[in-house]
């Protein structure tokens, strides 16, 4: 963990308190691959990634719900993208931004999970409401 100048207190970090290893879905999936994906893995979401880990969107079982009735079941998610949230209105983190910043974003935005991307976009991780929740609930030794 980095420190403050002035303080003695560590920072958390999102690398600390995210989670590394994330279901991903590719832009070739149709909507029904997609639906069974976050079915399978007992996911509520997941991003969309391109074929250089670079997140193009995130779509969650509301949005594959709207998609199967407007869309169409064997439409690529790629075909779709209009309908999810673009890319540069993501809300996204860095893995050294602090737990507090990350906190932050969920208070003031609407979303259940944030990105974690580097400087190009690509995905490194996820962060949940419930990292956070687990770090306010968990006594400080």
């Amino acid at each position: 963990m980095t420190t403050e100048a002035n303080s003695k207190t560590p920072i958390l970090t999102v690398e600390k308190i995210m989670a590394f290893e994330i279901h991903c879905i590719s832009p070739e999936m149709t909507v029904r691959e997609a639906i069974l994906k976050l079915l399978k893995n007992r996911v509520h979401g997941a991003p969309v990634i391109d074929s250089q880990k670079k997140v193009m969107s995130v779509v969650s079982q509301g949005d594959l719900l709207k998609l199967a009735a407007t869309m169409g079941l064997d439409r690529t998610i790629f075909q779709c993208m209009t309908k999810l949230t673009k890319t540069e209105a993501l809300i996204t983190v860095k893995k050294k931004d602090s737990y507090t910043d990350a906190y932050k974003k969920f208070l003031s935005h609407s979303v259940h999970r944030l990105i974690v991307v580097d400087d190009h976009g690509r995905l490194e991780g996820m962060l949940s409401r419930s990292n956070i929740l687990e770090v306010i609930a968990t006594p400080i030794k």
